[in-house]
């Protein structure tokens, strides 16, 4: 019996588990250009929202609290690509595939954890440089 109780002790203890450690994120895109910037989201096709961004402006925002940093999330932030032209008419698409042609270099989509965000204090910002500008691609209608 005393082997039994035992046995259920070290049991239990095993197989308890540990709430998972969740961090609250904020996500967004800053407009590092001197140009303004249209941001167009969508989820399976279908406009989500427009935000045009002044040169500096911030926007738009993700909140979300997940164990893990996951970018502009489709689970999280109910996009899976953005349109982000330029007033030349030039500019990037970013899928959540990371599919297509019209992506940033250097491996950076706002839409990947590891697209090339940077954290401020738990502010994890995409920042479109003016080198994003001067590189952009003649986007399709």
């Amino acid at each position: 019996m005393i082997r039994l109780s035992y046995f259920l002790l070290i049991f239990l203890v095993l197989s308890c588990t540990d709430e998972p450690n969740e961090t609250n994120f904020n996500v967004s895109i800053q407009n590092s250009t001197e140009n303004l910037l249209e941001i167009r989201a969508y989820l399976e096709t279908e406009n989500v929202f427009t935000v045009a961004l002044n040169p500096g402006d911030n926007g738009p925002s993700c909140n979300y609290i997940d164990e893990n940093f996951r970018g502009i999330f489709l689970n999280n932030c109910g996009i899976d690509s953005l349109v982000m032209k330029f007033n030349n008419d030039k500019g990037y698409i970013s899928t959540d595939t990371n599919s297509g042609n019209f992506n940033f270099s250097k491996m950076r989509n706002p839409l990947l954890a590891n697209g090339g965000f940077q954290n401020k204090r738990n502010i994890y910002e995409f920042l479109i440089t003016q080198e994003d500008f001067e590189n952009a691609f003649e986007l399709p209608e």
